[in-house]
Formats: structure tokens, C-alpha cells, sequence
């Protein structure tokens, strides 16, 4: 597959890691901001904060193995699969002072990482995650339990439902174009590739101890750290409860919801969230306190 050159303009990149060959953007100058992200996408889900963001950051994204334009199948796909590779990924860039931005199933492989090297790490921000065992939620964990059964693994395979679901219900205030349609459809074109969704999104729950080290990693190594976390205010996960637990957890922390907005307010509302994300990081490097107010006009919280 090859992404739209008018949707995704931007130069690639590749590094080869445990013999996968991993496409990746690296884009802009300044401060680094790492994108991990979801099963049902890969960097080009985060297409339209790049145009913007990357005039005053350096932005990168992988695409995980077997995701995207990256070359590679692991033995088993899954958050922790994808972890060791992001691991490996921000050695082989040398990469540090990284501002972490995971969404979905990108949050738990990528904040893995950071609990175990937060010193490479300088804030982060989370975009509708999930960071606590699933057990701990039963609507999510029996969601992930239907999802695991052989028939629907085989119907998804079949019928690419879980993209089709996503593209046109996972956001609410902006519809995909057409060419981003095909763009998505394009990534899971094969059973294979599809498989591929539902190994990482049950990963969430048949990994619990992994899961439970991401969670003592923000209790402990990450508590201090700057958090960002920015949720659809529609989100299932949103009226769990879940970000609220999270921004209680923190000590230095602020949350907003993009009002209207479900599972993936990255497309529905990317110029909000851009401009909530460059203030964030502004107000952190001149280590200001009021930026809350001016956000106000934007979203609630």
C-alpha cells in the first residue's frame, strides 16, 4: 500500500529493528514529540497534527510492524510486541526529552517504555487510553473477551467491520473524507492485516501483568512527570470514569475533553487538540501556571 501523497505529504523514513523494517516521519525541529498509535491505524491517523505541530516541534511516528507502510510480521501481535519495538526504536534514534503521546492500545506500549526509562522522557499525553488492567473494568474486558472468540476474529477478518465501525462512527464532529476513507481501508486490505486488530486490541486483556506494570509505572516512575490528557468527552472510556481516575492519580496533571467527540477526537477535532497540545508545551518550557483559562474557550474541564 502507499499512503495519499495529498493527505500524508511528508518524507519517509526507515530503520530496520529485529529484522522488521519500520517506517517512521520525522518532522520539524525543537522539542520531540512521539506519537504511538492505535490498532485500528498507524502514523497516518496523526497526519493533520503534523501539518501543524511540526512548525514549531520535532514530530515522529512509527508505524508498528505489520502496520502502515512498515515491513514485518511478529510471531504474535500485541501491546507488548509493539513496546519492545518502540523501545528499540528510541534507542536506534538516540532519542531523548520526549514528549509521549499514545492513543488507545499506543498508550500502553508506549508509557511501558517510558516507566521503565523515564529519564528519556519529559511529559506526557494521553488521548483516549486505557493505562489499567481491563479486569478491572468489565464492560471493556467482556468487549475484549467477544472480540477474542475465533468467530468474530474470523468475521472481522472477513468483513474489515472494525475499520468500517471506526471510520464512520468513531468521530463525531467531522466526517472522513472519502480518500481518507480508502486510506484506512487500504491498511487492512488483507484477513492477515485485520487479524492483525484484533491480536493487539485483546493483548489488552490476556497481558494483565504487563498492564499492571504500566499502571505501577505511573504510580511510581511517571507520577511527577507533566501530563496532558486530552479525552472525547463521548467516549466509553471517557464515562467510565477512566481519565478522571488517572488525572486523581497524578501530581502534575490537567485534563480537558474535546466536547462531542468519541473514541478518536484526533480526527474529528486535530486543530483543538493542536492548539491544547502547543500551549501545554509552551507553558511547560516557560514553566507558566494560567494556560488553563485560555483553554477554556475551547474545550471544558
Amino acid at each position: 500500500m502507499k499512503y495519499n501523497k495529498n493527505l500524508f505529504p511528508f518524507r519517509p523514513n526507515w530503520v530496520t529493528i529485529d529484522n522488521h523494517d519500520i517506517h517512521y516521519i520525522d518532522e520539524g525541529k525543537g522539542q520531540i514529540i512521539l506519537f504511538s498509535h492505535a490498532a485500528l491505524g498507524s502514523s497516518f491517523m496523526y497526519r493533520r497534527f503534523f501539518t501543524i505541530l511540526r512548525r514549531q516541534f520535532r514530530c515522529i511516528a512509527l508505524d508498528y510492524p505489520g502496520f502502515g507502510l512498515s515491513v514485518g510480521q511478529p510471531e504474535h501481535f500485541s501491546i507488548v510486541s509493539q513496546s519492545k519495538i518502540l523501545e528499540k526504536f528510541i534507542h536506534t534514534l538516540k532519542l531523548k526529552d520526549i514528549i509521549a503521546l499514545g492513543h488507545d492500545t499506543g498508550g500502553p506500549s508506549l508509557f511501558k517504555v517510558a516507566a521503565d526509562h523515564p529519564e528519556l522522557f519529559k511529559g506526557l499525553i494521553l488521548t483516549d487510553t486505557v493505562i489499567f488492567p481491563t479486569k478491572e473494568y468489565p464492560k471493556i474486558h467482556n468487549m475484549l473477551k467477544l472480540l477474542s472468540l475465533g468467530v468474530m476474529v474470523s468475521l472481522n477478518a472477513w468483513t474489515n467491520f472494525l475499520v468500517k465501525m471506526t471510520i464512520n462512527f468513531g468521530m463525531v464532529t467531522r466526517k472522513l473524507t472519502s480518500a481518507e476513507k480508502a486510506v484506512y481501508y487500504s491498511m487492512f486490505d488483507t484477513s492477515e492485516k485485520r487479524k492483525s486488530i484484533t491480536q493487539v486490541l485483546t493483548s489488552l486483556k490476556e497481558y494483565p501483568h504487563f498492564m499492571e506494570k504500566v499502571q505501577l509505572g505511573f504510580k511510581e516512575q511517571l507520577n511527577a512527570k507533566p501530563t496532558l490528557l486530552i479525552y472525547g468527552e463521548k467516549d466509553p472510556v471517557t464515562q467510565l470514569g477512566i481519565p478522571d481516575r488517572i488525572y486523581r492519580m497524578l501530581e502534575n496533571a490537567e485534563l480537558f475533553f474535546v466536547k462531542k467527540e468519541g473514541h478518536f477526537p484526533h480526527e474529528g477535532q486535530a486543530e483543538l487538540m493542536e492548539n491544547i497540545i502547543s500551549q501545554w508545551i509552551q507553558d511547560q518550557n516557560n514553566k507558566k501556571t494560567d494556560y488553563s483559562t485560555s483553554l477554556a474557550s475551547w474545550c471544558f474541564k
